[in-house]
């Protein structure tokens, strides 16, 4: 596993992967808070730097951690039970129903900063083929960001109710990218009484944050004591966990403390999975470079262990479907599998195959799960093609009981529908409220004439963000049939099922009965809805006291022609009264200060839960309603929330099973926004050492509330203006300065910049030049690179295809010095973007400092909040020598300096400033 994670979580070179293993003191936009709580707001509600993120720890911050007083914790935690499952019929006679298959996906960009429960980015990891899935690894961890890191409440939220278990990371990584003995140390450290302090933190944060154990990889190398000691460690996790738990060991460290990759259970690694009749692991990874498979599982059975409790890797980060393994690959001589799949990073699919384009990724999906075909009873293709997943592992499904409800909803969208009818516009993600998809994608069964194939669809929605989509070709009077679900269910002859669809002029229910060859066809009773969609409702009379084994839908059309079609909602069972108790305490823990008009809210309140799948979040403004979101949990965050008034209420509803709001048992509480205050302004140039006549223009970065700038610049022309961005000329030489004043309704904010702009004659001989590359400059300090290739001298070259690269600093800096003091206008940075990486690896928060002497420093550009590949610093001159560049926050949620090109904007002398 090493070769992929380690190249993506700390490799610096040009083509590391996305993820895994001027303004002279004044920022250029706004700050509010520097750390994670800042202070107690006017109103008495916390201010927090950040909405609530997802956990990610090293063993010393480990100990400390309690979700007793991590902030964040509320928001971290799924409340979804592992729902109970079945295996369905197969599909296609190569599958195994003994086989089990392990993804160790990379479900979130990134290992620190992901927000706990989703926001408005769309192409987030949404995983839906569950039926495939027995464990799901959520995979992260970096040297500079984290290496102990449970799954995002929302991820657990979605598996859970897809009956699969998720559990979190422990990753040591290699020393050559950033890992260490001492943590391992600390990490098996005993304390007096001979407990494990770290293990039990890390039962403790499993069962609080409700997910279900703990995959540990360790790829550090130790010594043979700490290498004992982490076996006895698993084996007081074995111990103590609850019985819901489990450890999942990947195949790396040997007993010696060397970390040598066996490709295989043998006796080197057995005493990791199982000693004697003491099972030490519940699981066991086997890396990737293994050859063969039956002695892994002879091993097993030699220990007494069910050999498809071992996962053969197949790596397929880089190359997904065209990765060299197949699934067949680890297929002996019956065509069965001789153990189980371990999937290394089948996101793919998103991130190396899909490039986050979702279309791309929904493709990718069915590829890479299914086959070419989209159909999992399909098995031509062959042992040189990827077969996809459903080929070889039959289908599980969490329908073993009514009622059950979806939406079809995969947790993400370009907008919120609620009953046919869009409530919310703009793109999120909320894996939360991710329903229970079909079995089978697709089974479907066109009569002659029909052409009907099946996709998700974010083009219309009956609640949620997505419905299923079929389209194409329909002849009149010919049905399609579609197979959602497997099933194992008894109703009752009062239980019913209703469906909502839209374009379809008539829909039967069709239900495969256990013991019965023919489906049981059910027409149903029409009901008109808004929007187009119709409800068609059907007794389940006919399958009293049977076993519904399968659910499925048959569609048609009166009229020949191109159809559309959606699937809005499938609802199975009788709808009952429900009781629910009162929803109280609404609160308001945090908040975020997105701009002065413009604030992220955390909220939380006291349930039972009982008979609640859900809660939706109203804000009630001016006699309106409108909905702002939805969670699975007590706690959530309300992003971007926009000041109408000082005030606002906000009313928590409760969701039964049946998808029903209960307005009765819902509560209200009212919110204060900050009060609105003078606003705030920074300005900038284009240039500051320009010529008689050439055209600067200056850039106010204000308030959101900001309703005016007005400039004032005397000598410039014209000399006033107003605007956020201006243009001005001189006709004469000399030193100018600058004023702004931003206006807002509850006053105005003025910034001079005292002889901000030098204006030269043409023919003073003035050259303005990148002072970075002329042969007197040189990097001499620094904070560290990874290697040579990456060493911050390469930040001064004036080529934008190398770079300085530093992981192993809190926070970066480098010193260039110029050989002699010269006149500095301004500075350029290229970040991680402007050399190709991804935009998220931009240094987001920078300082700039000067001196003469190399000991002495002035500091004469504060940047924060950078999100731009390149970043401009216009200052007023100063003669220096020495320039530091100090990276205060290195990337937008990491530590890790990627400076492709620095510019020094001046003149190759001095003298200017005082002529």
């Amino acid at each position: 596993m090493a070769r992929k994670k380690l190249k993506q979580v700390f490799c610096c070179s040009t083509a590391l992967a996305a993820f895994f293993m001027g303004a002279s003191l004044l920022s250029m936009s706004p700050v509010y808070a520097e750390s994670e709580f800042s202070a107690q707001s006017e109103s008495g509600i916390p201010i927090y730097d950040h909405i609530p993120e997802s956990t990610a720890l090293f063993p010393e911050t480990l100990l400390n951690w309690s979700a007793k007083t991590d902030p964040d914790a509320p928001f971290n935690v799924s409340r979804i039970p592992l729902t109970d499952r079945i295996k369905g019929e197969k599909t296609n006679a190569d599958q195994s129903t003994e086989a089990k298959v392990l993804s160790i996906a990379i479900v979130n960009r990134h290992t620190k900063g992901t927000p706990s429960q989703g926001d408005t980015d769309k192409a987030v990891y949404n995983f839906t083929n569950w039926q495939y899935v027995d464990t799901l690894v959520a995979w992260a961890g970096s040297s500079g960001e984290g290496i102990i890191v449970p799954p995002s409440g929302d991820v657990t939220d979605s598996a859970h109710r897809n009956g699969v278990p998720v559990v979190g990371t422990v990753f040591f990584p290699p020393e050559a990218y950033g890992g260490k003995a001492e943590w391992v140390r600390q990490f098996v450290q005993k304390d007096a009484k001979g407990n494990f302090p770290m293990a039990d933190k890390l039962l403790e944060m499993s069962v609080a944050y409700g997910f279900d154990g703990w995959f540990i990889n360790q790829e550090t190398n130790v010594d043979a004591q700490t290498a004992a000691a982490m076996k006895e460690l698993l084996i007081y996790l074995q111990t103590k966990k609850p019985k819901n738990q489990q450890i999942i060991w990947y195949d790396s460290m040997i007993p010696s403390g060397s970390v040598n990759w066996q490709g295989a259970l043998n006796d080197q690694n057995k005493g990791y999975f199982q000693d004697g009749k003491q099972r030490v692991s519940d699981k066991l990874f086997i890396d990737f470079r293994w050859r063969e498979l039956a002695s892994s599982k002879a091993k097993a059975e030699e220990l007494k262990r069910d050999p498809y409790d071992l996962y053969a890797g197949i790596d397929v980060q880089a190359n997904g479907i065209n990765s060299s393994r197949k699934p067949s690959s680890i297929l002996g001589s019956t065509s069965q599998p001789l153990v189980s799949l371990g999937l290394y990073c089948p996101d793919w699919t998103l991130r190396d195959g899909g490039q986050y384009d979702v279309d791309r990724y929904w493709e990718n999906e069915k590829l890479f799960w299914i086959n070419a075909q989209g159909d999992p009873r399909d098995v031509t293709s062959t042992k040189n093609e990827w077969q996809g997943v459903s080929r070889y592992f039959v289908e599980k499904t969490p329908v073993t009981a009514f009622p059950f409800l979806t939406n079809f909803n995969v947790g993400n969208g370009d907008a919120i529908y609620q009953n046919g009818t869009k409530v919310k516009e703009g793109t999120f993600n909320n894996r939360s409220i991710q329903d229970v998809m079909p079995t089978y994608r697709w089974v479907i069964d066109n009569q002659e004439g029909n052409q009907l194939e099946a996709a998700i669809n974010y083009d219309d929605a009956f609640n949620g963000g997505s419905s299923i989509g079929l389209s194409g070709q329909m002849t009149a009077g010919q049905e399609t049939f579609i197979k959602l679900y497997a099933a194992q269910v008894k109703p009752s002859a009062s239980e019913k099922v209703s469906v909502v669809t839209k374009g379809a002029d008539q829909t039967s229910l069709v239900l495969g009965i256990k013991g019965k060859q023919a489906p049981l066809v059910i027409q149903g009773d029409q009901q008109a809805l808004e929007n187009g969609w119709v409800k068609t409702t059907y007794s389940l009379k006919s399958a009293a006291c049977q076993t519904i084994t399968s659910i499925g839908l048959n569609v048609k059309n009166q009229q020949t022609g191109p159809a559309a079609i959606y699937l809005g909602q499938l609802l199975a069972g009788q709808e009952k009264t429900t009781s629910i108790a009162q929803v109280k305490n609404v609160r308001f823990p945090g908040k975020t200060i997105v701009d002065d008009l413009t604030e992220s809210v955390r909220i939380q309140w006291d349930h039972q839960g009982k008979n609640t799948t859900s809660y939706r979040i109203y804000r009630e403004e001016g006699g309106q309603s409108t909905f702002e979101g939805e969670t699975a949990n007590t706690a959530f965050t309300l992003l971007n929330q926009k000041r109408i008034g000082d005030t606002t209420n906000y009313r928590m509803v409760p969701v039964d099973q049946y998808g029903r709001e209960n307005q009765k048992s819902s509560a209200v509480a009212t919110y204060t926004f900050e009060a609105l205050k003078k606003p705030e302004i920074s300005i900038n140039a284009s240039s500051t050492l320009s010529a008689v006549g050439e055209a600067i223009t200056l850039s106010a970065n204000v308030s959101k509330s900001t309703e005016q700038v007005n400039w004032e610049i005397i000598g410039a022309t014209p000399q006033t203006q107003s605007g956020t961005e201006i243009t001005v000329t001189f006709d004469a030489p000399g030193n100018y300065s600058v004023k702004a004043t931003a206006v807002n309704s509850s006053g105005e904010t003025e910034v001079i910049r005292e002889n901000y702009l030098y204006i030269y004659d043409q023919n003073a001989g003035i050259k303005k030049e990148n002072l970075s590359i002329l042969p007197s400059t040189q990097a001499t300090q620094g904070s560290g690179y990874t290697n040579e290739r990456e060493s911050y001298r390469y930040a001064l070259d004036g080529d934008l295809t190398t770079k300085w690269c530093d992981n192993g600093s809190e926070k970066p800096w480098m010193i260039a010095d110029l050989g002699g003091q010269k006149t500095i206008a301004g500075f350029e940075l290229f970040h991680a973007g402007a050399g190709g990486e991804s935009p998220e690896w931009n240094t987001r928060d920078y300082d700039i400092s000067v001196s003469n002497d190399g000991t002495n420093w002035t500091n004469i550009v504060q940047r924060r909040g950078n999100t731009e590949n390149s970043s401009k610093d216009a200052i007023a001159l100063v003669e220096a020598r020495y320039v530091k560049l100090s990276l205060e926050k290195a990337e937008q949620n990491g530590k890790v300096a990627r400076i492709y090109d620095w510019q020094i904007i001046g003149v190759n002398g001095t003298g200017i400033i005082n002529q």
